[in-house]
């Protein structure tokens, strides 16, 4: 054989590994990553801000989405209030005005000229639609902590389902004058029941309502929405219903599980088609305003349309069997909202991916996409060069957005299916989680170059363990971990060094590491992990009554912190490392690491989430699970101020910029850049 057919067969043959190297690491590590256009303003991030606040990274989740009647702008009920866009373009127009709040559901008046909302205290703000300003707040001590509202078409009548989620009301609030007539909708519940999903009749006659319970399902049950006397009941479902809709004319009831999708006769309680669609699961219903058609968004993140009155044969010449006429798909994750345009023309489809995105009903063309609606932040993290934020999302599927901390812009959001994030390491560079694909395995991730870096192996955590605590040291070249699910015991983990060489980041894939050291005594159920700034201690708490101190080297206990009364929720140290701050639900503690001496307890009054100290040390902050921050006198330990901004528990708290701008991020799905120099008041 010649030396020039050896070398080329040679040369194949590398060529063939290097592909499936490449293949396997794709298999192995694929996620799905967009980068993102870059708007041409972000004037928004500044709306509506708290005094001290600088910008809002984020919109808040999608809770309802509703068109104005002449169909040229459309309103998003969101977790910290309602946002205007412009139909056309699907550019932001306004944040509504006044404290922020949760708003489960909206409804444009017949004249299009006032937003009636309910929130999840059970408030009922009104907009003015031009203005944006907030007139009344019709509320009732009935009706309180709101979990789903549904309005009639003219947003005159509120369907509602109150927590613990077997209380079900009609208010109706004609007349924004006085406080709401109450209706209720009083069904014989026991306390494993619960209301799963609501339907209002756009003329606001009838109201239906599902009930689950654990392994059983319920007849969807209709009601008169003015007396609240039962009409009927409709029997077909075998799993539990996820969504309720009536038709324009409130002749015709959709119903969907995961499964199927039913079509009800109201008039004479039958069932009249079913809609099937394989492989995907059903989760939101919305009727054409013609009655025509019927949208369905599902699980997977596509959406069907259906045609709702004529009969169509499906595979196999099954009567009943429907096809859908239209299947739309661009949303990486479940779609939650739906909405028509008055005309029918244009489809709106909000999804937990944080996008709204507007199709054409006729081709299924998409027209714009809406930006920035996530859910649930989880923890936040600064880059080492300190120009970007990395905030991690933990709603069904592990989201990891990228944000210009200069620009206050969104660069790209990266999507990880079945996984579960627990932390994220100081600058940002690696993401601790379970991959519920890997048999629930724990792995890191490398964010930067996306894919799996590691996999922790070696912990016998319980098979079914789910919840996961992890904290990384400053330096990032240690973890300690534990489960809930398993008991006084924490696992320490040195992180391996990444590949530098080509072929060594080439051919690597997610390298097995197992416990340096575990860390074990009488410490109960661990729910809360803190490393010292040099790394050499770690802190531990949860459901006990005491904090444990432990020498990392060594995994020997240093102190153990008695003088509590509750679990712990929070745990930080000082950057000098002398002093450790911790919280229960009432009680802020701070701690002599040295001694183990109890130096100072003040109580809050809302429970404690989170603690960090400033760079200085002069200052502590915390935030609660009302969503409040407040600033206390590390010295002096009394309360400097309380700033109220999220709507929802704070999960993380990072200061960026030098110090300068200190980052909250929240369950409401966004976060607050607060100027430290405002907000800070620390007497020297």
């Amino acid at each position: 054989m010649k030396v020039s057919r050896i070398i080329f067969v040679i040369l194949e043959v590398v060529f063939a590994i290097i592909a499936v190297a490449i293949l396997v690491r794709w298999i192995t590590n694929r996620d799905s990553t967009e980068l993102l256009p870059q708007p041409s303003n972000v004037e928004y991030t500044r709306w509506e801000l708290p005094e001290g606040a600088k910008a809002r990274l984020g919109k808040g989740s999608i809770n309802d989405i509703k068109f104005s009647s002449d169909g040229t702008r459309f309103a998003v009920a969101t977790t910290i209030g309602v946002w205007m866009y412009d139909a056309k373009t699907g550019t932001e127009i306004s944040l509504f005005k006044g404290e922020r709040q949760d708003i489960k559901g909206i409804a444009f008046s017949a004249g299009g000229s006032v937003i009636v909302g309910a929130n999840s205290t059970g408030g009922i703000p009104r907009w003015d639609t031009i203005t944006g300003e907030l007139h009344t707040i019709l509320a009732d001590e009935k009706v309180k902590t709101l979990k789903s509202a549904v309005f009639s078409a003219d947003g005159t009548k509120l369907g509602s389902v109150s927590r613990p989620y077997r209380k079900s009301q009609v208010l109706n609030f004609s007349d924004g004058s006085i406080p709401p007539i109450i209706t209720d909708i009083d069904p014989d519940f026991t306390n494993s029941q619960e209301i799963t999903a609501i339907a209002l009749s756009p003329d606001s006659r009838f109201l239906a309502t599902a009930i689950h319970e654990w392994k059983k399902v319920y007849p969807i049950q209709m009601w008169n929405a003015d007396t609240g006397s039962h009409l009927l009941s409709l029997t077909g479902h075998s799993q539990r219903i996820k969504s309720l809709a009536l038709s324009p004319d409130g002749k015709t009831l959709a119903s969907c599980d995961y499964e199927s999708i039913h079509l009800w006769d109201v008039d004479t309680a039958t069932r009249r088609a079913t809609f099937k669609a394989p492989g995907t699961g059903f989760s939101v219903l919305a009727f054409s305003p013609n009655g025509k058609l019927l949208a369905s968004g599902c699980s997977d993140g596509s959406v069907r349309l259906w045609n709702a009155t004529a009969e169509q044969r499906g595979l196999g010449g099954k009567v009943g069997q429907y096809l859908s006429t239209l299947m739309l798909k661009k949303h990486k994750n479940e779609v939650s909202a739906l909405a028509f345009s008055p005309d029918g023309k244009m489809l709106l489809t909000g999804s937990d991916d944080g996008t709204i995105r507007a199709w054409n009903t006729t081709t299924g063309k998409q027209q714009f996409t809406c930006r920035g609606h996530l859910d649930a932040i989880s923890d936040i993290a600064a880059s080492k060069e300190g120009n970007t934020l990395t905030s991690v999302h933990s709603w069904r599927n592990t989201q990891i957005q990228h944000w210009d901390i200069g620009n206050r812009n969104l660069l790209s959001v990266s999507f990880l299916k079945r996984t579960i994030p627990a932390a994220i390491s100081p600058d940002a560079t690696t993401l601790a989680m379970m991959d519920m694909k890997g048999k629930n395995k724990l792995r890191l991730w490398d964010v930067s170059k996306k894919r799996f870096r590691s996999t922790l192996e070696g912990h016998e955590y319980p098979s079914n363990a789910l919840n996961f605590v992890f904290a990384f040291s400053s330096d990032e070249k240690r973890l300690a971990s534990a489960a809930l699910e398993q008991y006084n015991i924490i696992h320490m983990w040195n992180i391996p060094i990444r590949p530098q060489t080509f072929f060594q980041k080439l051919f690597s894939s997610s390298k097995a590491i197992r416990p340096q050291e575990i860390l074990e005594g009488r410490i109960g159920v661990v729910r809360i992990l803190a490393f010292s700034p040099n790394g050499k201690i770690l802190a531990s708490g949860g459901d006990s009554a005491t904090i444990r101190l432990w020498d990392v080297e060594t995994g020997s206990t240093i102190l153990t912190l008695t003088g509590r009364k509750q679990g712990i929720k929070a745990l930080t140290f000082s950057p000098d490392g002398k002093v450790l701050a911790s919280a229960d639900y009432d009680t802020i503690y701070f701690w002599n690491v040295t001694t183990g001496k109890q130096l100072r307890t003040n109580p809050t009054e809302a429970g404690v989430n989170v603690l960090q100290f400033s760079a200085d040390g002069k200052v502590l902050v915390s935030g609660d699970i009302d969503g409040i921050i407040q600033l206390w006198d590390a010295r002096t330990y009394r309360l400097l101020s309380s700033h109220i901004g999220h709507t929802n528990r704070v999960n993380a708290l990072v200061f960026i910029e030098d110090g300068k701008t200190l980052a909250s991020a929240s369950r409401d799905g966004t976060i607050l850049l607060w100027d430290w120099e405002k907000i800070a008041q620390v007497n020297n």
